[in-house]
């Protein structure tokens, strides 16, 4: 049954125009949307303490964790989004207490979140966006005071998160994308202040995206129990590390596969490894999402994929910043000033995409001058040879 689910994924990409990859730099238009659903399982295998020494796991010691998120986006202006996400958490530890093996977990809400995301105009195929989080965490944790407290671990960190950043993307004319973002956050009470800071590189296809990354925390070491670790609160974090820490830090590359199943749905599937840090736990973790993404720009195109044309025009020169057009049809083809044109990249094997649209602002006998107003795909160059479709009112 499964492999027929999978069989059905791959035959229905086929039939539409997906978006495999969306750099995270890249804000919705105004009345754009995006849901998400995702999850995403750790497993612990050494951890490391605070002075960065490294410890194995030892024989029947275990830690685990399991995460779940629903996000969502909205796009207020074409430049300025709005999100809200919450975040479930279940957790599981086999540890030693005093000769004895303890079984312990948790699960439960771990925060809601909300984000703002502004994005500067793209130029040149890069991006620049401002982005700010605040996470709310709605649970304090027990002091474990009696044995019987040992079989409930802490769910995470206690206190508010919130953190501002800012992020850039490359996208090359071969349509492949270099992200990096970074900024600052506060991660909870009493913890350390840090930088996070990410690199990815994403190579996109039609329905399928390679993702290559690295994710990393830089703590600015100023933690509340940095020279008096013992007076940390007594919170059972298991076998883990993961929290309670001091000056916290990590570095985790990872590697991913996105496959894109219709214009608006797509999956994504991440492997990570946490390869080094301090006051943290070294381990493997795996991930998949669910996206549903629905842009004015996406929508746009699909409207133009099945739109009827009365006419048809070919790029024959392009202004140095790549804003003005000239096509070859004018007055004698009863071209207008203030008429719309869709410009295509097209060829004779299936090729037809759309890739910039433009008003038409100067008029002569066989040729025009068309103004540049969107950019659907920033992959695609603005070139001669391209073609102009219009409607004729």
């Amino acid at each position: 049954m499964n492999f027929l689910f999978l069989l059905l994924l791959l035959v229905t990409a086929s039939l539409w125009g997906q978006t495999s990859y969306v750099p995270p730099t890249q804000v919705l238009k105004e009345r754009g949307s995006q849901i998400s659903l995702s999850g995403d399982y750790f497993r612990t295998s050494k951890v490391v303490d605070h002075e960065g020494e490294k410890m194995n796991l030892t024989d029947g010691q275990s830690f685990q964790r399991m995460q779940g998120e629903i996000n969502g986006l909205f796009g207020l202006t074409d430049d300025f989004n709005a999100g809200i996400g919450v975040r479930f958490r279940q957790q599981s530890s086999t540890f030693d207490f005093a000769n004895e093996q303890i079984d312990a977990s948790v699960a439960g809400v771990q925060s809601i979140a909300g984000k703002l995301l502004f994005g500067f105009p793209a130029s040149n195929r890069t991006q620049f966006t401002l982005e700010g989080q605040f996470r709310y965490a709605p649970y304090t944790n027990k002091d474990v005071s009696s044995r019987d407290d040992l079989k409930s671990l802490m769910l995470g960190d206690e206190g508010n998160e919130y953190s501002a950043g800012a992020g850039v993307t490359y996208s090359s004319l071969s349509n492949n994308h270099f992200t990096f973002r970074g900024g600052w956050r506060n991660p909870g009470r009493d913890l350390s202040k840090e930088f996070y800071w990410n690199g990815e590189v994403a190579l996109q296809w039609r329905p399928i995206a390679l993702v290559a990354g690295i994710d990393g925390v830089t703590s600015l070491k100023n933690s509340t129990y940095e020279n008096e670790p013992q007076e940390r609160p007594p919170w059972n974090g298991g076998a883990s590390q993961l929290y309670n820490s001091i000056n916290r830090e990590w570095m985790a590359p990872y590697i991913g596969l996105n496959y894109a199943f219709s214009p608006a749905w797509r999956v994504e599937f991440r492997g990570q490894q946490v390869v080094s840090g301090r006051s943290t736990d070294l381990g493997t973790g795996f991930g998949i999402a669910f996206v549903r993404r629905m842009d004015q720009s996406t929508e746009k195109v699909i409207d133009s994929e099945f739109k009827s044309y009365d006419l048809e025009a070919t790029v024959t020169k392009v202004s140095d910043k790549k804003t003005y057009v000239v096509i070859d049809k004018g007055l004698n083809d009863d071209i207008e000033m203030g008429m719309k044109f869709d410009l295509y990249e097209f060829d004779y094997v299936g090729g037809n995409v759309l890739v910039a649209r433009g008003v038409v602002i100067k008029v002569g006998t066989d040729k025009s001058i068309v103004k540049l107003t969107h950019r659907f795909n920033l992959a695609k160059e603005i070139k001669e040879g391209l073609v102009g479709r219009a409607t004729l009112k």
